[in-house]
């Protein structure tokens, strides 16, 4: 059931992350949150779904948002990628073509291509998976402040999403549970600067 509070902070957080991303209030630049630059290393083992070498020059010029989970994982990753899945089929094709949403595979010693590839079959088309080396996707999350926890079959992953520029930088960190129409709008300002 739909509770008006519930709806209210869904309203305040979409409008926060419209302020972030569009300079703030009173028109200043806006404060990035602090992290390191994610990079696609060439040569470092890292493929897509498809198998095909990925690196930097895949996302060249475009936004990134970013999902780091897993292919086994019961409730958090399915529902994340259905909401970006809403999302994406509420831009526009001239915005979506400047956004590469990114599947990275926080256990990708069991999925590897062939089964990210079946995995993404149920969400948007646009969705790339990578997945690669284990210490190259840990220092992938690790580049976003995200740390990946794999113990006795069990991955501990974050469960937001991270929008990050052409260049790597990380615009926002969008939490877990933001409602489709909320990124959607998300994307939309950032994708419009």
């Amino acid at each position: 059931m739909f509770s008006v509070s519930a709806g209210l902070r869904q309203v305040g957080r979409a409008l926060a992350l419209t302020l972030l991303l569009s300079g703030g209030a009173n028109g200043a630049p806006a404060a990035r949150p602090a992290a390191g630059a994610l990079a696609w290393p060439a040569g470092r083992g890292l493929v897509d779904q498809t198998g095909a070498v990925l690196d930097e020059a895949r996302f060249a010029g475009r936004l990134r948002l970013v999902y780091f989970g897993y292919t086994r994982c019961p409730d958090l990753c399915p529902t994340a990628l259905m909401t970006v899945t809403q999302a994406l089929d509420e831009l526009p094709p001239a915005l979506l073509a400047r956004l590469v949403p990114v599947l990275v595979a926080a256990d990708p010693e069991r999925d590897g291509p062939a089964v990210l590839a079946r995995y993404l079959d149920t969400f948007h088309p646009a969705i790339v998976a990578v997945t690669g080396p284990v210490a190259v996707i840990d220092a992938l999350a690790a580049a976003v402040a995200a740390p990946i926890r794999r113990h006795d079959g069990v991955v501990d992953h974050p469960g937001d999403l991270f929008l990050v520029g052409p260049a790597g930088e990380l615009l926002a960190r969008l939490p877990n549970g933001i409602e489709p129409d909320a990124l959607a709008a998300t994307l939309r300002t950032a994708l419009s600067r």
